[in-house]
Protein backbone atom coordinates (compact mmCIF):
# COMPACT_ATOMS: atom_id res chain seq x y z
CA UNK A 1 0.00 0.00 0.00
CA UNK A 2 2.95 2.59 0.81
CA UNK A 3 4.44 1.88 -1.94
CA UNK A 4 1.36 2.49 -4.37
CA UNK A 5 0.85 6.00 -2.57
CA UNK A 6 4.47 6.56 -3.17
CA UNK A 7 4.67 5.92 -6.82
CA UNK A 8 1.50 7.74 -6.92
CA UNK A 9 1.94 11.98 -8.49
CA UNK A 10 -0.18 12.47 -5.92
CA UNK A 11 2.53 12.46 -2.54
CA UNK A 12 0.09 14.25 -0.43
CA UNK A 13 -1.67 11.18 0.80
CA UNK A 14 1.66 9.49 1.43
CA UNK A 15 2.94 12.14 3.18
CA UNK A 16 0.06 12.42 5.60
CA UNK A 17 0.57 8.96 6.00
CA UNK A 18 3.75 8.83 7.35
CA UNK A 19 3.53 12.18 9.36
CA UNK A 20 0.75 9.93 11.57
CA UNK A 21 2.98 7.66 12.17
CA UNK A 22 6.19 9.89 13.47
CA UNK A 23 3.04 12.24 15.41
CA UNK A 24 4.97 13.08 18.11
CA UNK A 25 2.35 13.42 20.42
CA UNK A 26 1.67 9.94 20.04
CA UNK A 27 5.04 8.72 20.19
CA UNK A 28 5.87 10.28 23.55
CA UNK A 29 2.47 9.03 24.86
CA UNK A 30 3.35 5.61 23.80
CA UNK A 31 7.38 5.64 25.37
CA UNK A 32 5.55 6.74 29.00
CA UNK A 33 3.35 4.07 28.83
CA UNK A 34 6.09 1.60 27.71
CA UNK A 35 8.25 3.14 30.66
CA UNK A 36 5.30 2.18 33.24
CA UNK A 37 5.41 -0.71 32.09
CA UNK A 38 8.66 -1.84 32.22
CA UNK A 39 9.99 -0.29 34.97
CA UNK A 40 13.27 1.96 35.41
CA UNK A 41 15.48 2.00 32.70
CA UNK A 42 17.96 -0.39 33.95
CA UNK A 43 15.37 -3.75 34.00
CA UNK A 44 14.76 -2.50 29.33
CA UNK A 45 16.93 -5.01 27.84
CA UNK A 46 16.68 -2.92 24.71
CA UNK A 47 18.64 0.00 26.57
CA UNK A 48 21.47 -3.00 28.02
CA UNK A 49 25.08 -2.21 27.37
CA UNK A 50 28.02 -4.42 27.62
CA UNK A 51 29.90 -4.67 30.74
CA UNK A 52 33.82 -3.67 30.90
CA UNK A 53 35.13 -6.90 30.99
CA UNK A 54 32.95 -7.53 27.97
CA UNK A 55 33.86 -4.38 26.08
CA UNK A 56 37.74 -5.22 26.86
CA UNK A 57 37.26 -8.79 25.24
CA UNK A 58 35.36 -7.26 21.97
CA UNK A 59 38.12 -4.97 21.70
CA UNK A 60 40.63 -7.43 22.39
CA UNK A 61 38.95 -9.55 19.55
CA UNK A 62 38.45 -6.21 17.23
CA UNK A 63 42.56 -5.72 18.12
CA UNK A 64 44.02 -9.07 17.14
CA UNK A 65 41.73 -10.27 13.85
CA UNK A 66 42.42 -6.18 12.95
CA UNK A 67 46.05 -6.90 13.32
CA UNK A 68 46.30 -10.12 11.53
CA UNK A 69 44.04 -8.80 8.25
CA UNK A 70 46.96 -5.99 7.86
CA UNK A 71 50.09 -8.44 8.40
CA UNK A 72 48.34 -9.81 5.37
CA UNK A 73 48.65 -6.56 3.15
CA UNK A 74 44.23 -5.90 3.74
CA UNK A 75 43.44 -2.21 3.65
CA UNK A 76 40.60 -1.39 5.50
CA UNK A 77 37.12 0.02 3.56
CA UNK A 78 34.26 1.56 5.81
CA UNK A 79 30.99 -0.07 5.26
CA UNK A 80 27.92 2.57 5.70
CA UNK A 81 25.47 1.07 8.47
CA UNK A 82 22.76 1.83 6.57
CA UNK A 83 21.70 2.76 2.88
CA UNK A 84 18.39 4.09 1.14
CA UNK A 85 16.55 0.80 -0.15
CA UNK A 86 16.26 2.05 -3.87
CA UNK A 87 20.00 3.08 -4.57
CA UNK A 88 21.48 -0.06 -3.36
CA UNK A 89 21.65 -3.22 -6.04
CA UNK A 90 20.42 -6.15 -4.59
CA UNK A 91 21.59 -9.74 -4.77
CA UNK A 92 19.14 -12.33 -3.42
CA UNK A 93 18.08 -10.10 -0.20
CA UNK A 94 17.25 -11.64 2.96
CA UNK A 95 13.91 -11.66 4.42
CA UNK A 96 16.01 -11.42 7.70
CA UNK A 97 17.36 -7.86 6.58
CA UNK A 98 16.05 -5.00 8.85
CA UNK A 99 14.21 -1.94 6.90
CA UNK A 100 13.24 0.92 8.60
CA UNK A 101 10.82 3.85 7.74
CA UNK A 102 12.17 7.73 7.89
CA UNK A 103 10.32 10.51 8.53
CA UNK A 104 11.23 11.54 5.49
CA UNK A 105 9.09 8.61 4.31
CA UNK A 106 12.03 6.91 2.50
CA UNK A 107 12.65 2.75 3.23
CA UNK A 108 16.76 2.53 4.85
CA UNK A 109 18.26 -0.75 4.96
CA UNK A 110 20.57 -1.66 7.88
CA UNK A 111 23.93 -3.11 6.82
CA UNK A 112 23.28 -6.84 6.12
CA UNK A 113 26.59 -8.29 5.00
CA UNK A 114 29.82 -6.74 4.22
CA UNK A 115 30.67 -8.07 1.00
CA UNK A 116 28.00 -6.61 -1.34
CA UNK A 117 28.92 -2.79 -0.73
CA UNK A 118 32.97 -4.19 -1.30
CA UNK A 119 31.97 -5.87 -4.80
CA UNK A 120 30.29 -3.23 -5.81
CA UNK A 121 33.42 -0.45 -4.83
CA UNK A 122 35.56 -2.72 -6.47
CA UNK A 123 33.19 -2.90 -9.97
CA UNK A 124 32.83 0.81 -9.85
CA UNK A 125 36.30 1.47 -9.40
CA UNK A 126 37.36 -0.51 -12.32
CA UNK A 127 39.60 -2.35 -9.38
CA UNK A 128 41.65 -5.64 -10.50
CA UNK A 129 43.71 -6.39 -7.67
CA UNK A 130 42.96 -5.64 -4.18
CA UNK A 131 42.96 -7.23 -0.57
CA UNK A 132 40.60 -5.65 1.68
CA UNK A 133 39.02 -6.00 5.34
CA UNK A 134 36.38 -4.43 7.45
CA UNK A 135 35.19 -5.54 10.77
CA UNK A 136 31.66 -3.83 11.54
CA UNK A 137 28.42 -5.28 12.60
CA UNK A 138 25.63 -6.72 10.80
CA UNK A 139 22.18 -6.32 11.43
CA UNK A 140 19.08 -9.09 11.79
CA UNK A 141 15.55 -8.81 12.42
CA UNK A 142 14.43 -9.47 15.85
CA UNK A 143 11.10 -11.80 16.83
CA UNK A 144 8.55 -9.47 19.12
CA UNK A 145 8.94 -6.03 20.16
CA UNK A 146 12.70 -6.24 20.13
CA UNK A 147 15.35 -3.54 18.88
CA UNK A 148 17.17 -5.77 15.66
CA UNK A 149 19.93 -8.03 16.74
CA UNK A 150 23.20 -7.08 15.75
CA UNK A 151 26.08 -8.76 15.60
CA UNK A 152 30.36 -8.44 15.38
CA UNK A 153 31.35 -9.75 11.78
CA UNK A 154 35.09 -9.47 10.14
CA UNK A 155 35.78 -10.00 6.43
CA UNK A 156 39.09 -10.36 4.43
CA UNK A 157 38.78 -10.55 0.37
CA UNK A 158 41.46 -10.99 -1.93
CA UNK A 159 40.57 -9.22 -5.46
CA UNK A 160 42.76 -10.87 -8.36
CA UNK A 161 45.36 -13.36 -8.26
CA UNK A 162 45.89 -17.21 -8.61
CA UNK A 163 43.13 -19.51 -7.85
CA UNK A 164 44.15 -21.88 -4.78
CA UNK A 165 46.76 -19.36 -3.64
CA UNK A 166 44.20 -17.19 -3.07
CA UNK A 167 42.21 -19.35 -1.18
CA UNK A 168 44.97 -20.67 0.39
CA UNK A 169 45.92 -17.47 2.10
CA UNK A 170 42.28 -16.54 2.87
CA UNK A 171 42.38 -20.24 5.03
CA UNK A 172 45.04 -19.16 6.42
CA UNK A 173 44.25 -15.85 7.80
CA UNK A 174 40.84 -17.46 9.08
CA UNK A 175 42.08 -19.81 10.41
CA UNK A 176 45.28 -17.64 12.37
CA UNK A 177 42.70 -15.59 13.52
CA UNK A 178 40.58 -18.13 15.11
CA UNK A 179 43.64 -20.01 16.52
CA UNK A 180 44.76 -16.81 18.63
CA UNK A 181 41.78 -17.97 20.75
CA UNK A 182 40.94 -21.54 20.26
CA UNK A 183 43.16 -24.59 20.53
CA UNK A 184 44.11 -25.60 16.97
CA UNK A 185 42.54 -29.13 18.16
CA UNK A 186 38.93 -27.36 18.21
CA UNK A 187 38.78 -26.04 14.86
CA UNK A 188 37.60 -28.09 11.95
CA UNK A 189 38.04 -27.01 8.47
CA UNK A 190 35.56 -28.12 5.74
CA UNK A 191 36.03 -27.56 2.37
CA UNK A 192 33.72 -28.74 -0.95
CA UNK A 193 33.44 -27.34 -4.71
CA UNK A 194 30.49 -25.93 -6.58
CA UNK A 195 31.31 -28.53 -8.95
CA UNK A 196 31.39 -31.32 -6.97
CA UNK A 197 28.63 -30.75 -5.15
CA UNK A 198 26.55 -30.67 -8.57
CA UNK A 199 28.00 -33.90 -9.70
CA UNK A 200 26.85 -35.23 -6.41
CA UNK A 201 23.23 -34.65 -7.04
CA UNK A 202 23.22 -35.84 -10.38
CA UNK A 203 25.03 -39.02 -9.23
CA UNK A 204 22.72 -39.78 -6.31
CA UNK A 205 19.73 -38.56 -8.52
CA UNK A 206 18.17 -36.10 -6.08
CA UNK A 207 16.26 -33.96 -9.02
CA UNK A 208 17.22 -29.81 -8.80
CA UNK A 209 13.32 -29.26 -7.57
CA UNK A 210 13.72 -31.52 -4.66
CA UNK A 211 17.46 -29.83 -3.62
CA UNK A 212 17.30 -27.32 -2.12
CA UNK A 213 15.02 -29.28 1.17
CA UNK A 214 17.42 -31.91 0.78
CA UNK A 215 20.13 -30.10 1.52
CA UNK A 216 18.05 -28.34 4.78
CA UNK A 217 17.71 -32.10 5.85
CA UNK A 218 21.53 -32.73 5.88
CA UNK A 219 21.96 -29.55 7.90
CA UNK A 220 21.01 -32.03 10.83
CA UNK A 221 24.40 -33.24 10.45
CA UNK A 222 25.88 -29.69 10.79
CA UNK A 223 29.33 -29.73 11.92
CA UNK A 224 29.56 -33.08 12.46
CA UNK A 225 32.37 -35.02 11.82
CA UNK A 226 32.39 -36.85 8.37
CA UNK A 227 32.81 -40.79 9.41
CA UNK A 228 31.98 -40.21 13.12
CA UNK A 229 29.50 -42.06 15.36
CA UNK A 230 27.50 -38.74 16.19
CA UNK A 231 27.17 -38.34 12.26
CA UNK A 232 26.45 -41.83 11.72
CA UNK A 233 23.47 -41.92 14.13
CA UNK A 234 21.89 -39.00 13.00
CA UNK A 235 21.32 -40.79 9.57
CA UNK A 236 17.92 -42.79 11.09
CA UNK A 237 16.41 -39.62 11.11
CA UNK A 238 18.14 -38.07 8.03
CA UNK A 239 16.70 -41.34 6.02
CA UNK A 240 13.39 -41.04 7.23
CA UNK A 241 12.88 -37.49 6.40
CA UNK A 242 14.24 -38.19 3.07
CA UNK A 243 11.90 -40.95 2.63
CA UNK A 244 8.98 -40.29 3.78
CA UNK A 245 8.69 -36.44 3.22
CA UNK A 246 10.62 -36.52 0.00
CA UNK A 247 9.75 -39.60 -1.29
CA UNK A 248 13.29 -39.89 -2.32
CA UNK A 249 14.45 -43.66 -3.55
CA UNK A 250 16.02 -46.13 -1.67
CA UNK A 251 18.65 -46.55 -4.20
CA UNK A 252 19.35 -42.25 -3.74
CA UNK A 253 18.88 -42.36 -0.07
CA UNK A 254 21.55 -44.72 0.02
CA UNK A 255 23.91 -43.17 -2.21
CA UNK A 256 23.59 -39.58 0.00
CA UNK A 257 24.50 -41.89 2.88
CA UNK A 258 27.53 -43.25 1.45
CA UNK A 259 28.59 -39.90 0.34
CA UNK A 260 28.39 -38.68 3.67
CA UNK A 261 29.74 -41.52 5.79
CA UNK A 262 32.33 -42.97 3.33
CA UNK A 263 33.38 -41.03 1.05
CA UNK A 264 33.48 -37.59 2.47
CA UNK A 265 36.15 -37.53 5.25
CA UNK A 266 39.84 -36.37 5.56
CA UNK A 267 40.26 -34.20 2.49
CA UNK A 268 43.87 -36.45 1.57
CA UNK A 269 41.81 -39.11 1.96
CA UNK A 270 38.60 -37.85 -0.07
CA UNK A 271 39.65 -37.20 -2.88
CA UNK A 272 40.76 -40.20 -4.39
CA UNK A 273 37.65 -41.92 -3.25
CA UNK A 274 35.47 -39.41 -5.28
CA UNK A 275 37.98 -39.64 -8.08
CA UNK A 276 37.14 -43.40 -8.42
CA UNK A 277 33.36 -43.31 -7.29
CA UNK A 278 31.90 -40.22 -9.45
CA UNK A 279 31.76 -40.64 -13.36
CA UNK A 280 34.27 -39.51 -15.07
CA UNK A 281 33.43 -36.18 -16.19
CA UNK A 282 35.73 -32.93 -17.52
CA UNK A 283 34.48 -30.08 -14.62
CA UNK A 284 34.35 -32.82 -11.93
CA UNK A 285 37.66 -33.73 -12.50
CA UNK A 286 38.74 -30.13 -12.40
CA UNK A 287 37.04 -29.27 -8.99
CA UNK A 288 38.95 -32.52 -7.60
CA UNK A 289 41.94 -30.72 -9.12
CA UNK A 290 41.16 -27.47 -7.85
CA UNK A 291 40.63 -29.00 -4.26
CA UNK A 292 43.98 -31.53 -4.32
CA UNK A 293 46.35 -27.82 -5.39
CA UNK A 294 44.74 -26.31 -2.63
CA UNK A 295 45.15 -28.96 -0.19
CA UNK A 296 49.29 -29.22 -1.49
CA UNK A 297 49.24 -25.38 -0.46
CA UNK A 298 47.61 -25.26 3.10
CA UNK A 299 50.55 -28.30 3.75
CA UNK A 300 53.11 -25.70 2.87
CA UNK A 301 51.48 -23.59 5.72
CA UNK A 302 51.33 -26.44 8.03
CA UNK A 303 47.24 -26.23 7.65
CA UNK A 304 46.64 -29.99 6.99
CA UNK A 305 45.29 -31.22 10.49
CA UNK A 306 41.22 -31.51 11.01
CA UNK A 307 41.02 -30.29 7.37
CA UNK A 308 37.51 -32.63 5.66
CA UNK A 309 35.55 -32.63 2.20
CA UNK A 310 32.11 -32.83 2.87
CA UNK A 311 30.43 -33.30 -0.53
CA UNK A 312 27.30 -32.73 0.73
CA UNK A 313 27.94 -29.30 2.35
CA UNK A 314 26.22 -26.68 0.86
CA UNK A 315 27.49 -23.18 0.95
CA UNK A 316 25.58 -20.46 3.12
CA UNK A 317 26.09 -18.19 0.64
CA UNK A 318 24.77 -18.65 -3.03
CA UNK A 319 27.16 -17.08 -4.92
CA UNK A 320 29.59 -20.11 -3.79
CA UNK A 321 30.01 -21.18 -7.54
CA UNK A 322 33.58 -22.57 -6.64
CA UNK A 323 35.58 -23.67 -3.88
CA UNK A 324 34.12 -22.40 -0.69
CA UNK A 325 34.47 -23.66 3.05
CA UNK A 326 33.13 -23.35 6.75
CA UNK A 327 35.26 -23.35 9.71
CA UNK A 328 33.74 -25.32 13.69
CA UNK A 329 34.69 -24.83 16.89
CA UNK A 330 34.22 -28.36 18.38
CA UNK A 331 31.78 -28.59 21.12
CA UNK A 332 33.66 -31.42 23.04
CA UNK A 333 37.01 -29.54 23.74
CA UNK A 334 35.01 -26.34 24.56
CA UNK A 335 32.63 -27.65 27.81
CA UNK A 336 31.96 -24.33 28.54
CA UNK A 337 30.73 -23.42 25.19
CA UNK A 338 27.20 -22.56 24.37
CA UNK A 339 26.58 -23.62 21.13
CA UNK A 340 27.29 -27.22 19.60
CA UNK A 341 29.57 -27.36 16.67
CA UNK A 342 29.91 -23.22 16.77
CA UNK A 343 29.74 -22.34 12.97
CA UNK A 344 32.85 -19.29 12.92
CA UNK A 345 33.45 -18.67 9.68
CA UNK A 346 32.66 -18.86 5.94
CA UNK A 347 34.29 -18.15 2.48
CA UNK A 348 35.51 -19.20 -0.61
CA UNK A 349 35.74 -18.09 -4.67
CA UNK A 350 32.81 -15.40 -5.65
CA UNK A 351 33.40 -14.56 -9.38
CA UNK A 352 29.56 -15.46 -10.24
CA UNK A 353 29.01 -12.66 -7.43
CA UNK A 354 31.44 -10.01 -9.27
CA UNK A 355 29.51 -11.45 -12.89
CA UNK A 356 25.94 -10.83 -11.26
CA UNK A 357 27.12 -7.00 -10.56
CA UNK A 358 29.64 -6.14 -13.15
CA UNK A 359 26.40 -5.64 -15.64
CA UNK A 360 28.92 -4.98 -18.47
CA UNK A 361 30.15 -1.70 -16.44
CA UNK A 362 33.74 -3.39 -15.86
CA UNK A 363 35.86 -2.87 -18.30
CA UNK A 364 38.35 -5.61 -19.47
CA UNK A 365 38.81 -8.80 -18.09
CA UNK A 366 36.68 -9.41 -14.20
CA UNK A 367 38.96 -10.23 -11.69
CA UNK A 368 38.61 -13.02 -9.51
CA UNK A 369 37.52 -12.64 -6.03
CA UNK A 370 37.54 -14.98 -2.85
CA UNK A 371 36.68 -13.91 0.84
CA UNK A 372 36.10 -14.65 4.41
CA UNK A 373 33.45 -13.61 7.15
CA UNK A 374 34.28 -14.67 10.89
CA UNK A 375 31.46 -14.54 13.25
CA UNK A 376 33.70 -12.28 15.17
CA UNK A 377 30.17 -12.26 17.88
CA UNK A 378 30.25 -16.09 18.25
CA UNK A 379 34.42 -16.19 18.98
CA UNK A 380 33.75 -13.41 21.52
CA UNK A 381 31.02 -15.69 23.24
CA UNK A 382 33.44 -18.56 23.20
CA UNK A 383 36.46 -17.73 23.60
CA UNK A 384 39.29 -17.10 26.75
CA UNK A 385 41.49 -14.23 26.32
CA UNK A 386 45.27 -14.67 25.90
CA UNK A 387 48.11 -12.46 25.81
CA UNK A 388 48.93 -10.67 22.46
CA UNK A 389 52.44 -10.34 21.12
CA UNK A 390 53.67 -7.42 19.64
CA UNK A 391 53.61 -6.58 15.85
CA UNK A 392 55.97 -5.02 13.05
CA UNK A 393 54.92 -1.69 11.38
CA UNK A 394 56.83 -2.46 8.27
CA UNK A 395 55.31 -4.04 5.70
CA UNK A 396 57.96 -6.94 3.65
CA UNK A 397 57.29 -8.17 0.18
CA UNK A 398 59.08 -11.67 -0.08
CA UNK A 399 60.31 -12.01 -4.01
CA UNK A 400 61.94 -14.28 -6.08
CA UNK A 401 64.36 -14.23 -8.71
CA UNK A 402 64.52 -16.93 -10.98
CA UNK A 403 64.08 -20.34 -10.01
CA UNK A 404 60.54 -21.23 -11.22
CA UNK A 405 58.67 -18.35 -9.41
CA UNK A 406 60.27 -20.32 -6.15
CA UNK A 407 56.85 -20.33 -4.98
CA UNK A 408 57.32 -22.71 -1.63
CA UNK A 409 60.26 -20.94 -0.51
CA UNK A 410 58.35 -17.91 -0.71
CA UNK A 411 55.16 -19.08 1.38
CA UNK A 412 57.60 -20.35 3.75
CA UNK A 413 59.09 -17.24 4.23
CA UNK A 414 56.16 -15.19 4.26
CA UNK A 415 54.01 -17.70 6.81
CA UNK A 416 57.47 -17.24 9.64
CA UNK A 417 57.10 -13.89 9.29
CA UNK A 418 53.51 -13.68 10.06
CA UNK A 419 54.07 -16.27 12.91
CA UNK A 420 56.90 -13.39 14.44
CA UNK A 421 53.33 -11.31 14.19
CA UNK A 422 55.35 -9.28 10.78
CA UNK A 423 53.49 -7.71 8.24
CA UNK A 424 54.68 -9.68 5.02
CA UNK A 425 53.06 -10.45 1.22
CA UNK A 426 54.28 -12.32 -1.89
CA UNK A 427 52.78 -11.69 -5.16
CA UNK A 428 50.23 -14.52 -5.57
CA UNK A 429 51.41 -15.79 -8.89
CA UNK A 430 53.42 -19.05 -8.96
CA UNK A 431 56.27 -17.74 -11.24
CA UNK A 432 56.22 -13.92 -11.05
CA UNK A 433 58.87 -11.74 -12.76
CA UNK A 434 61.21 -9.59 -10.64
CA UNK A 435 59.60 -6.37 -12.69
CA UNK A 436 55.51 -7.66 -11.68
CA UNK A 437 57.20 -7.91 -8.02
CA UNK A 438 58.55 -4.37 -7.89
CA UNK A 439 55.33 -3.06 -9.55
CA UNK A 440 53.41 -4.59 -6.59
CA UNK A 441 55.51 -3.35 -4.58
CA UNK A 442 55.33 -0.01 -6.15
CA UNK A 443 51.64 -0.35 -6.19
CA UNK A 444 51.24 -1.17 -2.64
CA UNK A 445 53.68 1.44 -1.18
CA UNK A 446 55.69 -1.66 0.07
CA UNK A 447 59.80 -0.12 0.87
CA UNK A 448 61.06 -3.63 2.34
CA UNK A 449 62.11 -6.70 0.16
CA UNK A 450 63.18 -10.02 0.77
CA UNK A 451 64.64 -11.19 -2.50
CA UNK A 452 65.71 -15.06 -2.65
CA UNK A 453 67.42 -16.93 -5.72
CA UNK A 454 67.32 -20.02 -6.80
CA UNK A 455 70.84 -20.80 -4.93
CA UNK A 456 69.34 -19.75 -1.42
CA UNK A 457 69.65 -23.48 -0.61
CA UNK A 458 72.93 -24.34 -1.82
CA UNK A 459 74.29 -20.19 -0.19
CA UNK A 460 71.97 -20.14 2.94
CA UNK A 461 71.49 -16.29 2.20
CA UNK A 462 68.66 -14.06 1.05
CA UNK A 463 68.70 -10.37 0.41
CA UNK A 464 67.15 -7.38 1.96
CA UNK A 465 66.60 -4.20 0.17
CA UNK A 466 65.05 -1.00 1.30
CA UNK A 467 64.05 0.89 -1.73
CA UNK A 468 63.44 4.45 -0.16
CA UNK A 469 66.96 4.05 2.12
CA UNK A 470 68.50 2.86 -1.37
CA UNK A 471 70.19 0.31 1.00
CA UNK A 472 70.52 -4.00 0.61
CA UNK A 473 72.44 -6.71 2.64
CA UNK A 474 72.41 -10.36 2.20
CA UNK A 475 71.70 -12.03 5.32
CA UNK A 476 71.81 -15.35 6.41
CA UNK A 477 68.45 -17.38 5.84
CA UNK A 478 68.26 -18.20 9.50
CA UNK A 479 69.09 -15.01 10.80
CA UNK A 480 66.06 -13.26 8.57
CA UNK A 481 63.72 -12.63 11.03
CA UNK A 482 65.77 -11.13 13.61
CA UNK A 483 67.56 -8.86 10.92
CA UNK A 484 63.89 -7.79 10.45
CA UNK A 485 62.78 -7.07 13.51
CA UNK A 486 65.72 -5.34 15.10
CA UNK A 487 65.82 -3.08 11.84
CA UNK A 488 61.88 -2.49 12.22
CA UNK A 489 63.15 -1.26 15.81
CA UNK A 490 63.95 1.62 14.48
CA UNK A 491 61.92 2.05 11.09
CA UNK A 492 65.60 0.74 9.47
CA UNK A 493 66.89 4.36 9.88
CA UNK A 494 70.10 2.99 11.90
CA UNK A 495 72.74 2.75 9.10
CA UNK A 496 74.60 0.42 11.30
CA UNK A 497 72.54 -2.35 10.56
CA UNK A 498 73.82 -2.55 6.58
CA UNK A 499 77.16 -3.36 8.01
Amino acid sequence: MLRTMKKSEDRSIYDKFVNAVFEEDMLSSELIHQAGSLGTIGENSSSSQYTNFETKVRDYVVHVSREIFRWHGAERLEILPMRLLDDYPQFNRSRNAVKQLTRGGDMVELCYELRLPFVNWIISNQKSSFKRYEISSVYRRAVGHSPPNRYLQGDFDIIGATSALTEAEVIKVTRDIVTCFFHEDSCDIYLNHGELIEAIWSWTGVKVEHRFKVAEILLMMGSLRPQSSKRKSKWGVIRRQLSQELKLSEVTVNKLQNVSLRLSGSAEQAIPKFRGALPSDKRTYKALDELSELLKLLRIWRIDKNVYIDALMTPTESYHRDIFFQVYLRKENNPGSLSDGALLAIGGRYNYLLHQLSSRSYKGNLPSGVGSSLALERIIQNCHVNSLRNEGSTNVLVCSRGGGGLLMERMEIVAELWRERLKAEFVPIPDPSLTEQYEYANEHDIKCLVIIDSGVSQTGFVKVRHLEYKREKNIERENLVKFLSDAMATQFRNPSIWF
